[in-house]
């Protein structure tokens, strides 16, 4: 009677033992890779529904993650066994379904790994990236890869191949899409960006700042009337998606200002329509407005700054970097996105460095290459006044270098702050795991570029063991209630998850109207004392010059802690 109780027991456990002994060509069915996702925590899962017959064993192989992974995240639900119907949490990690998916969204373009090399990489793009945060990667526009791939689409899929330019191949590029933008009128080479900063450092006496009277004659009228200057290109088969997210974003953020009881007036232009963007420049189309948004590239704004200076117009510059070089001349010009370097200063001013006699810095690079961020770096800690040595290494040295860091740069009687001066991932790789297999016997803190965070080479466990820092312009914490609201919302009503745009659109929406709120059209005189911080981004403003525009210098500072989780501040 127990033999018959044990095996019954069995068979209503395991199910798919009674089957085999009934029918021995039995294969179990196959698993469909969810389209449903969630967002446990700070982590995103897929959320699979256990079909009848289906196997740990299969299911652990079409997400390509371990047994012990996925016990992990469905611990409740998987001490009485795996039952049909169940949901579980399949962490996304893995290149669940990547050929498959990469296949099917290439369409009608070439397969990017059947081409040769020279000119381009080939990246395979992550579940949580998007076409901007791998254009941010890179270090070139959006457009460039849209144009590179001959995408027809801009909502990336996991597992894509893109080409990615690079060197001669990139300003090729970047120079069809300036084209494209812009008109046949309007170049984007590196001589026109030459042009336009010598034109710019000449002095224009017609230029002259408001007298402080002005910048109180004119407080805030009740209504924000704004306008937004983006290349939607809306006339085309395939309209930019990214810049119609940033509008949805700039939307939701003026639907919480009218629920205050303010009104808004928003003023929206495709750019895609004019060839020269200079007949923008003009009463008809941006005199009543209390401030601009856009245009993106910095040759377009150029076009368009001296007209918001001459109305005192603040113009915000909403996403390029190198628009920056042109705020110190241009009094009403506002730039929004944060620079590389002073997002290198940041991550230096994040050590809070005391005293030599309590701090060790140690700057680790490779041996000969890969200089620039290095470079920035070492210029960063000139500038702090912070005293520092410098060690490199070959990469093949990799496996010899922690008993020379031991012997000749490590303390044991202070905090060891050792910033990863590189952005190949190779080194950077090899350098993280060498610092953490030293912090076991040392106080060591870990400083590096942005770019580290996307290098899958590297385990999360290296960076909780040093602490890891990073210095981010743009940084999403998902478990704070404001950030949680604006995804349900934009949910409700788009039907899509935000995406960087989004998010930039609703911050820079929602900052710059308070500001107009708190201090009246003429806002931008008082930046420097107004710091928010937003959903994706923070602000605080600087002037570029005495006679220049503001610049932004706020960045978000992550760590990552020894409990899994990261702390942003």
């Amino acid at each position: 009677m127990k033999r018959l109780i044990l095996i019954f027991t069995l068979l209503c456990a395991f199910p798919a033992l009674a089957l085999a002994q009934n029918n021995s060509s039995y294969t179990a069915p196959p698993v469909e890779i969810s389209q449903v996702r969630a967002l446990r925590d700070t982590s995103w899962f897929y959320v699979h529904k256990v079909l009848p017959r289906q196997t740990l064993f299969s299911i652990c192989k079409a997400y390509d993650i371990t047994e012990g992974e996925l016990y992990e995240a469905n611990r409740a639900v998987l001490e009485s066994g795996l039952k049909a119907g169940t949901e579980l949490y399949i962490p996304i990690h893995g290149n669940a379904g990547a050929d498959n998916v990469a296949s099917q969204e290439a369409g009608s373009q070439d397969d990017p790994q059947s081409q040769p090399d020279k000119g381009y990489t080939i990246h395979r793009v992550k579940w949580y990236e998007t076409l901007y945060s791998i254009s941010r990667k890179y270090e070139i526009s959006p457009e460039s890869i849209i144009r590179a791939n001959s995408l027809t689409r801009v909502d990336l899929r996991t597992g894509q191949l893109l080409r990615i330019p690079t060197d001669n191949y990139q300003n090729t590029v970047e120079k069809q899409v300036s084209d494209e933008y812009s008109g046949p009128d309007i170049i984007d080479t590196p001589e026109d960006d030459q042009r336009i900063a010598d034109d710019l450092t000449q002095p224009d006496e017609d230029v002259t700042l408001p007298d402080d009277d002005i910048f109180f004659s004119e407080p805030f009228s009740g209504k924000a009337r704004i306008a937004l200057l983006l290349p939607f290109n809306s006339k085309a088969a395939s309209p930019s998606s990214n810049y119609l997210d940033f509008y949805s974003g700039v939307l939701l953020a003026l639907e919480r200002i009218k629920s205050q009881g303010v009104d808004a007036d928003l003023r929206v232009i495709d750019i895609s329509d004019y060839k020269d963007l200079s007949v923008l420049a003009s009463d008809a189309f941006l005199g009543d407005r209390d401030f601009v948004i856009g245009p993106v590239m910095s040759s377009d704004i150029a076009q368009i700054a001296a007209y918001c200076n001459d109305r005192r117009i603040p113009l915000i510059s909403p996403m390029d970097q190198q628009a920056e070089r042109l705020v110190p001349d241009n009094p009403f010009l506002v730039q929004a996105p944060v620079s590389a370097e002073n997002q290198i200063a940041k991550l230096v001013q994040s050590m809070n460095y005391s005293s030599a006699a309590e701090d060790n810095v140690v700057v680790i690079h490779e041996k000969g290459t890969d200089t620039t961020y290095f470079k920035q770096v070492e210029a960063a800690l000139n500038r702090a006044g912070i005293p520092f040595r410098t060690f490199s290494y070959g990469i093949l040295e990799g496996r010899r270098i922690d008993a020379t860091l031991s012997s000749s740069y490590l303390s044991g009687s202070k905090t060891n702050h050792i910033i990863i001066a590189s952005e190949k991932e190779s080194f950077a790789s090899d350098a993280v795991r060498n610092i953490s297999l030293l912090s076991s016997r040392y106080d060591i803190v870990g400083y590096g570029s942005n770019r580290l965070r996307n290098f899958e080479t590297i385990e999360l466990e290296a960076y909780q063991n040093v602490s890891m820092h990073f210095s981010l312009g743009y940084y999403v914490d998902y478990s704070r209630p404001e950030v949680k609201d604006f995804v349900f919302k934009y949910r409700a009503l788009f039907n899509t998850e935000p995406g960087a745009y989004a998010f930039q659109g609703y911050d820079l929406t929602s900052y710059f109207t308070e500001a107009l709120r708190k201090y009246g059209r003429y806002f931008n005189r008082s930046l420097g004392d107004f710091d928010m911080k937003l959903l994706q981004s923070n602000m605080h403003y600087e002037k570029s010059s005495p006679w220049g525009g503001y610049v932004n210098k706020a960045t978000k500072n992550i760590v990552y802690l020894d409990d899994y989780s990261i702390a942003c501040e």
